[in-house]
């Protein structure tokens, strides 16, 4: 199988489903942990573990050199988050430069340029591989600035930031951090053809929208210093008190809400998302 990035070496590196520096950051160099993915409980122990990791679908150079870059600004962007949550929270928006200082604008690219890697990579691994062109990923990964058929959603969790700090100083058995990410959803209408998930980490939801052969009429402008930041709804959000939980269960209500294990309401939300995206 060739690198779905570059689409000439070989597919022989595994990309990490959660940055092995966030594992690093929030677990220490040694641990005993789960990894949960609704259904079933994995524990693992190392940044290294296959179970956290994607199967092998880029080649080593794309993985360590290529993303470089945006690897390195993901991490940055999440090594800030506690600046960021207290400007969110005064602001209800994202500013860049107070995250990156006087390279913030190259570095909003490489942020994107990761979780374009990321919706990627769940793409190439999801049931519905062969109804895409993810040309237009690539080559925004491999250099090109600007294209409109991928957009990304900010949302800011209050619940979650309260729980993660809760974490830092009083860990809950294995559980030590809240990372996290949605399941892969295919959303056909008519002939356009959509994929959407997540990335969770702390108290951020990024949401990331991908369309086939659809125009977004919303497009992604680097040259902006902030982006604004949607405050998740807590009555809308949690219609079931937390109590009615336990252990894992709690976990993935606390990350997805109304969507908890519910992949058919999460579809439709993001449908009438598309619909607000599309021309």
């Amino acid at each position: 199988m060739k690198c779905w990035i570059c689409q000439i070496n070989e597919a022989n590196s595994e990309e990490h489903k959660f940055k092995a520096s966030d594992i690093r950051r929030q677990f220490g160099k040694s641990f005993d942990a789960v990894y949960y993915d609704g259904e079933n409980l994995y524990p693992f122990n190392s940044p290294k573990d296959k179970i956290i990791k994607f199967p092998k679908i880029i080649c080593t150079d794309c993985n360590n050199n290529k993303t470089r870059n945006a690897d390195d600004a993901y991490t940055k962007f999440f090594e800030n988050i506690d600046k960021i949550n207290n400007m969110i929270e005064l602001t209800g928006q994202i500013n860049y430069k107070d995250v990156f200082q006087d390279n913030w604008k190259s570095s909003k690219i490489d942020l994107y340029r990761y979780f374009v890697k990321h919706a990627g990579c769940k793409i190439m691994t999801s049931n519905f591989v062969d109804q895409v062109d993810i040309s237009q990923l690539r080559l925004f990964i491999l250099g090109q600035e600007y294209f409109t058929n991928f957009y990304v959603r900010f949302f800011f969790n209050e619940i979650t930031k309260g729980f993660t700090e809760q974490l830092k100083v009083n860990p809950r058995d294995k559980c030590q951090s809240n990372i996290a990410f949605g399941p892969t959803i295919y959303v056909r209408q008519s002939n356009d053809i959509g994929f959407a998930g997540s990335i969770i980490n702390g108290s951020l939801r990024i949401e990331w929208y991908y369309g086939n052969q659809n125009q977004f009429n919303k497009s992604i402008d680097f040259s902006t210093e902030s982006d604004f930041v949607e405050i998740i709804s807590i009555e809308d959000y949690y219609p079931q008190p937390f109590t009615d939980f336990n252990n894992e269960d709690f976990f993935s209500y606390l990350n997805f809400g109304k969507y908890h294990l519910n992949e058919e309401l999460l579809k439709n939300d993001y449908r009438a998302t598309f619909r607000s995206l599309t021309i």
